[in-house]
């Protein structure tokens, strides 16, 4: 049985000039730190709920509700924060990002340090 020829096509490139990345190519670390603040204190909030369920269980007082809804109020924003940052490109994606880690540093002030 005989193989059938192939033929190479060549396709010319479109004269476009030099190609340029994307902006969200050049940014992928600050999405990815953003992202991963967002990502701890959700595990943070789910550590504060088992511990005030374990403190309701012994008939203690627990982290509270000042705590929990500081922490779920700072959650919903920064999640929030990253998803603009996430679907934008640019200065809008960069404040977005920058909402994220001032919203991080607020709650740990706020809940952690003060």
């Amino acid at each position: 049985m005989a193989e059938p020829e192939t033929v190479e096509l060549t396709v010319a490139a479109p004269e476009r000039g030099p190609v340029q990345e994307p902006a969200r190519a050049r940014v992928p670390v600050w999405r990815g730190v953003t992202g991963a603040l967002v990502a701890g204190w959700g595990v943070v909030f789910l550590m504060l709920i088992v511990a005030q369920v374990a403190a309701w269980a012994d008939e203690g007082e627990g982290p509270g509700a000042y705590s929990l809804g500081g922490h779920l109020v700072g959650i919903a924003l920064a999640g929030g924060a990253q998803y603009v940052a996430d679907r934008s490109a640019g200065p809008q994606a960069g404040l977005a990002g920058g909402a994220v880690a001032l919203l991080s540093l607020t709650m740990l002030w706020l809940f952690w340090w003060s």
